[in-house]
């Protein structure tokens, strides 16, 4: 956590750019080693494979197949979400892209959206009174409300910010460049040669402490 004490000294703008909102103030509180976009990115695939289990179980009913076929589809949104952090994070290292903050107003209510449409689907027959072209296009909107804002957070918000912390715990600028380290002999160097020729100056030259009104 050592980067918090990097971010001082720069201007409100920079800093309120690296650590961003409450999410991901909650995520840089933990090492960066754990918060790796790929990481967050199975992580979120988890939290959608544990919100798809009520209504899988109860549409296929609660035995060893379903929970096999649901462990499997849990670890496939893992992996496919993983990956796709994993790529947002090789992208920003080479754009070098500012994170971007999404709007909460949006961002939230999709994941509940997309449940709620999936989970119509799994637990009654709506499919049966309505176009088969209409029903595919509805289950693929739920998916999409479903994982999209996971994966959209990681490209846009916590994958370049994610890079930027890296930076700053390695020592070097979030921005650009190497933060320069200052040289406290140089310095010293350079304050030793200022009093001498301030010294110097004043022997030669030494100054007139008064004069009287006859001089002026």
């Amino acid at each position: 956590m050592g980067w918090r004490e990097d971010i001082e000294d720069l201007p409100p703008e920079q800093r309120q750019l690296i650590e961003g909102g409450e999410l991901s103030q909650r995520f840089a509180k933990q090492p960066l080693a754990m918060t790796h976009p790929a990481f967050i990115g199975g992580f979120y695939g988890f939290l959608v494979a544990i919100s798809l289990m009520l209504p899988i179980g109860y549409s296929n009913g609660w035995n060893q197949d379903t929970l096999r076929d649901w462990a499997f589809l849990g670890l496939l949104l893992m992996l496919v979400v993983a990956i796709v952090g994993h790529v947002s994070l090789f992208f920003a290292t080479i754009l070098h892209r500012p994170p971007i903050s999404l709007r909460r107003a949006w961002v939230f209510p999709m994941p509940f959206l997309g449940l709620s449409i999936i989970s119509i689907f799994f637990v009654t027959g709506i499919e049966s009174e309505i176009s088969e072209t209409l029903a595919n296009g509805l289950v693929y909107l739920g998916w999409f409300l479903l994982l999209g804002p996971g994966p959209a957070y990681i490209h846009l918000s916590w994958a370049p910010r994610w890079r930027i912390l890296c930076r700053l715990e390695e020592g070097l600028d979030p921005f650009e460049g190497r933060l320069p380290e200052p040289d406290n002999a140089v310095q010293m160097d350079e304050s030793d040669n200022d009093m001498e020729i301030v010294i110097d100056s004043i022997e030669e030259e030494p100054p007139i402490l008064y004069q009287s009104d006859s001089e002026e």
